[in-house]
């Protein structure tokens, strides 16, 4: 009995050190959800400082007369700001994500989310830049650069990347070396009580 029940404990322990790595994964998921989040509250944070910048230049220089439009007519700033297809005095962009009730996202999805966030913040802060330059207004800067972080959120997607493929890899390997160890305990298990069988008759 001691034969098989060994293999059996052997295939237990093995298997538990191929799934504890599945832990980390979890926790990496974890920290990455929250540094994501984070990110996006800093760009939903600076988008509001450009809205309320360029609702100041309105009230100063809403009057300057620049060329703006697919056009280039001359018109008020408030007017091109006003026809933007943004509309960039109100559109804020949010921290929240959307997405599908029934599916679970995963690190790449959140670093997605987040790139998207930030594409929209860089271009509506240049969209908003450019047509105060033309106005001759002060242009929107702010003294936090948001790069870094967000490089360090893609720092971390990518290490869970590999190691989500390292443990996979491992989880693979474990499950075959475990069939193959069960169908050679059956085999020998057959070969032990046919062998019995014979030597009792």
């Amino acid at each position: 009995m001691l034969r098989f029940v060994v293999p059996l404990f052997l295939i237990f322990v093995g298997s538990m050190f191929a799934v504890w790595p599945s832990f980390a994964l979890e926790g990496d998921v974890g920290k990455i959800e929250s540094s994501s989040k984070n990110v996006r509250i800093r760009i939903a944070e600076l988008d509001q400082q450009l809205q309320t910048h360029l609702r100041e230049a309105v009230e100063k220089f809403g009057d300057r007369q620049i060329e703006c439009g697919k056009s280039a007519e001359k018109k008020p700033l408030s007017d091109c700001i006003a026809e933007d297809g943004d509309d960039l005095t109100q559109t804020r962009l949010s921290i929240a994500r959307t997405k599908d009730g029934d599916v679970k996202d995963g690190p790449l999805d959140e670093l997605a989310a987040t790139e998207e966030r930030f594409a929209m913040f860089i271009e509506r802060m240049n969209k908003t830049n450019d047509l105060l330059s033309r106005a001759g207004a002060k242009m929107y800067r702010t003294s936090f650069d948001i790069t870094p972080e967000m490089d360090q959120l893609r720092r971390q997607v990518i290490a869970y990347v590999e190691r989500k493929q390292e443990y996979d890899l491992r989880l693979n390997q474990a499950m075959l070396i475990a069939g193959v160890t069960l169908v050679l305990i059956a085999i020998f298990a057959m070969i032990f009580f046919a062998t019995r069988r014979i030597r009792g008759n």
